[in-house]
Order: structure tokens, then C-alpha cells, then sequence
């Protein structure tokens, strides 16, 4: 007797994200109450993230910490059936301190999660041979120094260390003997770091107008774990360690803030990210497995991700010593093109409406809150990036829609 099992990593990568592709720019509430458009401004800890050239204009040293909740939703239509990822809510967190150790310098230390994501799909859904689940995991370090080089300029630099930590399902069918049996389900887990490194400027040529640039490097990171496969009769299913790597994209944010209309203060952004970086996706293999009926530990996905930029706008009103109001918009377009559209990464335009506040309870001690809500415009698959032989309409080509809701809260504390 025979088994056959369609091992294929084809369409195996990372999704659910709250910035285009799988990146996270909300590290903040500042930032995230007015849009994301904040690397001019930069006048917090989170800075750090932001723009860490932004940290000469701290008076006290400051420590930050935020908390970022995502609820998204997602809905396929396609082939006489409709589906829905199913609910969960998203959690990541940023811990930041600022140290102004000098009229002309500044130190901070963040731990971030630049990039994430999680997807979880009904397990009888279209398209469970293309995934069921996946989750992206990673946490940043990210010392940096910032120098005042002239009375109206600084530049800062900062080194990063990555650990990212990826799981993926999904089901696979299974014949022995020719007859057909229930699903099987094949699992991948990996992890690994990878360093590289950030830049940033801010210059005020005037009062009441800052210009702020801020670079993010690519970051390398060699996964190593193992694909494992359960299946519903007695047979040993193909299982290997394994090892791929990823390639986090480099980002460049350039901003500029105008605060002469008091008590309004306005930020325009527009962002580049590098996601050309990610054109495949190589998993090797210790052990041979069976891809579409030939043994191999090679597997390559071609992923062809291109480039894309975002556009910001934010504002924040003072009310008064101890309150602001913020609110702003986000154009951010994908980066994902439609030949490799799939259902672990249904990724499309977005436009973000935002808004949050800040509550100064003490002469020292704020607290932060922002709100997004993330609307993707619909997309429709129409390719075949599946397993070779999967019947049409278990392809998932169809409708894609899917929202997003954020809710970011923070507090600091200057000493």
C-alpha cells in the first residue's frame, strides 16, 4: 500500500499584520492617535521607534510603556461558500527609556515588536490546504544615541537585535491505498535573530516647523525548526528539521510638523518600505518529503513582493496643560502583488482612521490612549498559489474583505 501526502510549503509565509504587509508601526499612542504621523514631532520616548533623533528634545530622562490590542476580521467568499477567520484579539508591547545625558545627548533603549501577525481559519474552509493557522512573533531590541551636532539639528543611530519566532498549520489530504481518508494536518515551527541597525534626523530651521528622516535596515533572520504531520491512520506522516530565512524589510519615514497655529499642531508623513525584499520564501529541508509526487529538500515560493509607500496625516489640538486630542488618516498600500495572492497574507489597500489623547494625571505621569480602525479594500484571488492537483475549489479563489480594530494604551513617567 501506498500513502500519498501533499507536503507543500508553496504558500507558507506570514499575515495578519496592522501595516501593510506584515509590518508593525504601531509602537505608541501618540503616534498611533495621530495617524502614525509622527517622526517630525518625535517628542516622546517612543521616539525611539519613531525617530530617535527626536530624543534631544527631552528635558528629563523618561520611561514608556505601551500596550496595543488588534481585533481583526476577516471574510472570504468564493465557490458557493463563505468563511471567516476566526475572532481572536492580538496583543504586542513596547517598553521604552530616554536618558538626556547632556545638553547634546541623549541615550534610549526600546524593546518593540516591529513585525507580527496571526490568522487563525476554520479548519473545513476552502482553503485549508492553504492554510489554517498561522502567527509571526518578534521582539526587538534597539539601543540608540542621539547627538545635538547644531542648536537646531540632531542625528541619532541605534543598533538592533531581532528574534522573530514563526508557527504555521495547515491540512493536507491523505490517500492510502487509494481511498481517501480525513485530513491530515502539517505543522511548521521555526525561530532565529538576526541584528541590524537604524538612523534618524531632526532639524527645526525655524520655530514652529520640524523635519524629521528616519531609516530602518533590513534584517536577516535564519529560522531553524521542523515540519511535523498528523494524520489520521497509523502511518509515520514525512517530518524534518528544517531551516528558512526571512528577510524584514528596510523603511524609510520622512515627515515634517507645523505647529505655528496654536493650539493645533499638524504632521504630514509618507513612509517607503523595502518589500522587494521578500521575493521568495526557501525552506530546506534535513530530510527528504514528498512535493507533488517527487522527494526533495528544497522548496522555494516565489513570493515577487513589491515595494510600497504609505501616506500620513495627523494633528493633535491642546486643550489645555493636561490634555491633547489627536486624530489623523493613513493611505498604506500593499505590497503584495496578485500572482501570489493568497489567504495567509490577504493583504490589500488600507485606509486607517485614527484618533487618541493624552491625560497628563500628574505633573510627571501621563497616560495614553489611541484608536484605529483599519479597513482593507476588497481583494479577489484569482490565481493558483496551491498545491499542484488541489481541486479548484478548494483553491480559495474568491472575495476577500477584511477590518481591523486597534486599541493602543500607554503611560510615561519623567524623573
Amino acid at each position: 500500500m501506498a500513502i500519498v501526502v501533499a507536503v507543500s510549503l508553496l504558500c507558507w509565509g506570514t499575515s495578519e499584520a496592522r501595516a501593510a504587509g506584515f509590518a508593525l508601526v504601531q509602537q505608541g499612542t501618540a503616534a498611533m492617535g495621530q495617524g502614525n504621523a509622527f517622526v517630525a514631532e518625535a517628542n516622546d520616548a517612543s521616539a525611539i521607534f519613531y525617530n530617535p533623533a527626536g530624543l534631544n528634545q527631552l528635558k528629563r530622562a523618561q520611561v514608556y510603556q505601551g500596550s496595543f490590542f488588534n481585533y481583526p476580521d476577516r471574510e472570504f467568499s468564493g465557490g458557493g461558500q463563505d468563511s471567516q477567520t476566526n475572532h481572536r484579539i492580538y496583543r504586542s508591547l513596547t517598553a521604552y527609556i530616554a536618558i538626556p545625558v547632556h545638553d547634546r545627548v541623549a541615550l534610549g533603549l526600546g524593546f518593540f515588536s516591529p513585525f507580527g501577525m496571526g490568522t487563525a481559519w476554520p479548519p473545513t474552509w476552502a482553503g485549508r490546504y492553504i492554510t489554517t493557522f498561522s502567527s509571526l512573533h518578534t521582539y526587538n531590541l534597539n539601543p540608540v544615541v542621539s547627538v545635538k551636532v547644531l542648536e537646531n539639528l540632531s542625528l541619532a543611530a541605534g543598533f538592533n537585535v531581532l528574534w522573530s519566532k514563526v508557527r504555521l498549520k495547515r491540512k493536507t489530504p491523505v490517500v492510502l491505498g487509494g481511498r481517501a481518508f480525513p485530513d491530515g494536518e502539517i505543522g511548521l515551527t521555526g525561530e532565529g535573530s538576526g541584528a541590524g541597525y537604524n538612523l534618524g534626523l531632526h532639524y527645526e530651521p525655524w520655530s514652529g516647523l520640524k523635519l524629521g528622516v528616519a531609516y530602518r535596515s533590513k534584517i536577516e533572520v535564519n529560522h531553524s525548526g521542523s515540519l511535523n504531520t498528523t494524520l489520521p491512520v497509523p502511518v509515520p506522516g514525512p517530518n524534518s528539521d528544517g531551516q528558512a530565512s526571512i528577510v524584514f524589510p528596510p523603511s524609510l519615514t520622512m515627515g515634517i510638523a507645523y505647529s505655528r497655529l496654536k493650539p493645533f499642531t499638524f504632521e504630514f508623513d509618507t513612509t517607503w518600505t523595502g518589500w522587494s525584499t521578500y521575493d521568495q520564501l526557501k525552506v530546506n529541508l534535513d530530510t527528504p518529503v514528498p512535493v507533488n509526487g517527487v522527494m526533495t529538500t528544497t522548496i522555494t515560493t516565489p513570493k515577487n513582493w513589491h515595494d510600497s509607500w504609505a501616506f500620513r496625516f495627523g494633528a493633535n489640538y491642546e486643550v489645555n496643560e493636561t490634555m491633547k486630542l489627536r486624530a489623523g488618516y493613513i493611505y498604506d498600500l500593499t505590497p503584495v502583488p496578485d500572482s501570489t495572492f493568497d489567504p495567509q497574507v490577504p493583504d490589500a489597500n488600507r485606509h486607517i482612521f485614527t484618533v487618541g489623547s493624552d491625560l497628563k494625571v500628574f505633573q510627571r505621569f501621563t497616560l495614553g490612549f489611541a484608536y484605529n480602525y483599519i479597513l482593507s479594500e476588497s481583494r479577489t484571488k484569482s490565481n493558483s498559489v496551491v498545491v499542484n492537483g488541489v481541486p479548484a475549489p478548494l483553491q480559495a479563489n474568491g472575495r476577500y474583505n477584511s477590518d481591523v480594530h486597534s486599541l493602543g494604551l500607554s503611560w510615561s513617567f519623567q524623573f
